[in-house]
């Protein structure tokens, strides 16, 4: 069998070189790279040629994360973490740092005891929302008045998609990333699930429902389509607002209906006595509905 020879006369790297000149060319040219090694790294050209490999992955992870496809959707080779180049010396080193969008979405999840709310949300915040003269407007000053320390709880009515759930999105969000966890519920859900653990797991319900009344922070969304009984009444909703009355803690309500027709609803279920108790504790912490209606905000 013949044996194969050696070539003698070296690699050719002229394509190899013009290859190279072309990729360091498109980063230069490209808005989202470029600065990053000009500003942060100061990457010489010499420098550049020799770790191009190296530039043109973080290219391609950062041109990926600005269209993010969604964190269930993240299909890099590591999943969930970005990359980053560090100078050290002559040497570039690489960096894979926890994606800030998974970071986001963790410290979101310390923050609340329970979200019934879209975790795309998450970054919702009271600055966020233009300030109007209209009764929206008056809202958000209200908001903003109970992120600061005042003493109301605010009722928000208004039509489908009118924007009232987002916007106590948004002002639990501003609480909890100081005031520590606070919880965001569907009413009807937080009413049935503590009735089955108040009967079947005293345990259980006691620890959450402790935890609920200490919350920095509680809205109640979706107020007035729970199932209205005695027994929900006097074992876990009305304890847990005059928990959170005692304590001077904020809380706040989303609801297709107004204080008045709450209390007609109840009164039914309750009577007359402990209606007048629900509605004196509401009038006077509330005061007056917000009627958000209007053209969705979000």
């Amino acid at each position: 069998m013949e044996q194969l020879k050696p070539n003698n006369k070296g690699f050719d790297t002229s394509e190899m070189k013009k290859l190279v000149q072309e990729e360091l060319e498109a980063i230069r040219k490209d808005p989202l790279v470029y600065p990053i090694l000009s500003e942060q790294l100061h990457l010489t050209t010499k420098e550049a040629e020799t770790y191009v490999g190296a530039l043109m992955d973080l290219r391609d992870d950062i041109h990926y994360c600005a269209s993010c496809p969604g964190l269930d959707k993240c299909d890099k080779p590591n999943p969930h973490f970005c990359l980053r180049l560090e100078k050290e010396g002559k040497t570039l080193l690489r960096h894979c740092d926890p994606c800030p969008k998974m970071l986001s979405l963790a410290s979101f999840r310390d923050r609340y005891i329970l979200c019934s709310f879209d975790e795309d949300w998450r970054d919702a915040d009271l600055r966020d929302i233009e300030h109007s003269k209209s009764a929206r407007g008056k809202a958000i000053v209200a908001m903003v008045e109970v992120a600061q320390g005042k003493p109301k709880w605010p009722y928000f009515i208004g039509n489908s998609g009118s924007g009232k759930t987002y916007m106590l999105a948004c002002l639990a969000n501003h609480i909890t990333k100081t005031s520590g966890a606070g919880a965001f519920v569907n009413t009807a859900s937080l009413m049935e699930d503590l009735k089955d653990k108040s009967i079947k797991k005293k345990d259980a319900f006691e620890d959450l429902f402790s935890r609920l009344c200490k919350a920095s922070i509680l809205v109640l969304d979706d107020f007035g389509n729970e199932y209205k009984t005695e027994y929900v009444y006097t074992t876990i909703l009305f304890p847990l607002l005059s928990a959170r009355d005692k304590a001077g803690l904020p809380t706040a309500f989303a609801s297709d209906f107004t204080i008045s027709e709450i209390v007609w609803m109840y009164r039914g279920k309750i009577g007359d006595q402990r209606a007048k108790q629900l509605e004196g504790l509401l009038v006077r912490r509330c005061g007056k509905e917000f009627d958000v209606s209007g053209v969705a905000i979000h």
